[in-house]
């Protein structure tokens, strides 16, 4: 039975509660749905969370020039106040240098279905 479009309204304005930090991290790895969360944590930024329609978050994290690391970036975790609490999202991806010289902005959009 499909779930009715106001519970998906309430669950997706209750995500956007629970979303507080957004992590770059070295570690890297496969990503997924038992994942742990970040391993070795670079850089966190509180995210811009907005909520798009009834079912839809947005969420968008920018690492600026001043966030410098020696190891590449390999993975972004959406999460709470603390890398280790539970995530909502985790991601890897091909590594990349993170330096003064370069800006990461990351947009993830969550649809409750």
């Amino acid at each position: 039975m499909p779930v009715l479009d106001g519970v998906k309204a309430k669950l997706a304005a209750h995500l956007q509660t629970l979303v507080s930090k957004m992590s770059l991290g070295t570690a890297g790895g496969e990503a997924t749905s038992r994942d742990g969360g970040a391993g070795n944590v670079a850089f966190s930024v509180t995210p811009t969370v907005q909520r798009i329609d009834d079912r839809t978050v947005s969420i968008s994290g920018i690492f600026d020039t001043s966030m410098i690391s020696a190891n590449d970036i390999k993975e972004v975790v959406v999460h709470g106040a603390t890398p280790l609490d539970s995530p909502a999202f985790r991601s890897s991806f091909v590594p990349i240098s993170k330096n003064a010289t370069n800006e990461i902005r990351i947009d993830v959009i969550m649809e409750v279905r």
